[in-house]
């Protein structure tokens, strides 16, 4: 019984220590990894279902379009080559990227396939942005104008049986982001006034609040453990924060006093991929989370 205490207590200290060094620390963590170094901006990363890629958008070879670079490598390769393409966001097989494009003239919704040079597809019509596909696939959520204001919609992942499910005249809307579970869609909206996150439940048909602290915040990701990350400038700068998707109080992630925004998580929420100036230009770093952030959350 005395061994198995002390290997608890050990373990209870390894954590906390993993904690002080990635949560309200004065200095970068050491497990924080410069992943693209170009004097270019690059942003909006996108993690491959598998863990072993991450999408970007890079403006280094002019315009904006769409790269992947492998995690441990580091090996970067342009996806995109006509007109300008950003928002991209992976397919739960990985086989496919769904991404904004303003080839044909407005900004569209387009898929293509990752591993082949096949040509993209146009899904959508109108003035749209950032397509996030459904847990299993069959959807994609997705920014319009085409009533005015920026509203959100889903549709088929082929296209098809576009609908739209939040609009507020007048306000604005961004950033979607399904749950694990399928059954909520997080975005981004002053809806309140002030910016904040907004879920929208599809069983329910109704909108509820998941932040009330005023202040800038941006766009979110959700991990399959259950856990919500999103970049908000709170504490003056902006930083990464960390919220249960059951419920509970934000968690500052990153104390780094340089610009964190745009936050990545993993599907099973052990990284983060994020963007910062830490270099000096604006480049996609990688960060361990807290051991807490690997353990799927229940709801009670």
């Amino acid at each position: 019984m005395r061994n198995l205490m002390v290997a608890m207590l050990g373990c209870l200290v390894g954590v906390a220590i993993l904690s002080s060094l990635l949560i309200g620390q004065s200095q970068f963590p050491h497990q924080l990894r410069q992943l693209t170094d170009h004097p270019a901006p690059d942003y909006s990363p996108c993690w491959h279902p598998e863990g072993r890629l991450i999408a970007f958008v890079s403006e280094r070879e002019g315009g904006r379009q769409i790269w992947l670079v492998d995690v441990t490598t580091k090996r970067a390769r342009r996806l995109t080559r006509t007109g300008n393409n950003w928002a991209p966001s992976f397919s739960p097989d990985g086989r496919w990227i769904a991404f904004i494009s303003d080839r044909a003239g407005q900004p569209h919704v387009w898929v293509m396939r990752v591993d082949t040079e096949t040509e993209p597809r146009q899904l959508t019509k109108y003035h749209e942005d950032s397509p996030a596909w459904s847990p299993d696939g069959s959807m994609i959520a997705f920014v319009s104008r085409r009533t005015g204001e920026p509203s959100l919609w889903v549709m088929n992942a082929d296209g098809s049986m576009q609908r739209m499910l939040v609009r507020m005249p007048g306000k604005e809307i961004r950033h979607p982001v399904w749950t694990p579970d399928g059954k909520r869609i997080i975005f981004w909206s002053n809806i309140a006034g002030e910016p904040s996150l907004w879920e929208y439940r599809l069983d329910e048909r109704s909108l509820v609040q998941l932040t009330e602290i005023s202040g800038n915040i941006e766009k979110a990701s959700c991990s399959a453990s259950g856990w919500l990350a999103f970049s908000a400038a709170w504490t003056g700068q902006w930083e990464i924060w960390a919220l249960p998707l059951v419920g509970g109080k934000p968690t500052q992630l990153t104390e780094l006093r340089r610009q964190a925004r745009e936050p990545a998580l993993s599907r099973d929420g052990r990284y983060l991929a994020f963007v910062s100036d830490i270099s000096g230009n604006l480049d996609i770093w990688l960060m361990e989370t807290p051991t807490a952030m690997w353990l799927k959350v229940e709801r009670k």
